[in-house]
């Protein structure tokens, strides 16, 4: 257990951010990001979309799963530094 830090990689549909610290145990469940910062997941969705303008962002609701990622390096960092900032000042344990 520790304080939520999101990482960053790149990939071909461009640049993602998570915790994927403990995959097997669910760091990288989207809403831990909304409750690190926290909002409720709508909220989050609202703020991250209005904010941070990903270029690609679906939710798929069998799953529970919201991906998102940007062209930008630059632009991801931005969210995945703010996101890491409330969650060291939030505490937030996963």
């Amino acid at each position: 257990m520790g304080v939520y830090r999101m990482t960053e990689w790149e990939s071909e549909s461009g640049w993602h951010c998570n915790d994927v610290s403990d995959l097997g145990h669910g760091s990288g469940y989207w809403w831990h990001a909304a409750r690190a910062c926290n909002m409720t997941p709508a909220d989050f969705i609202e703020f991250l979309i209005n904010n941070y303008h990903p270029d690609r962002i679906s939710y798929h609701l069998g799953n529970n799963c919201l991906l998102y990622s940007w062209n930008s390096q630059v632009k991801m960092r931005e969210f995945k530094n703010f996101v890491n900032t409330q969650a060291r000042k939030n505490n937030y344990q996963i």
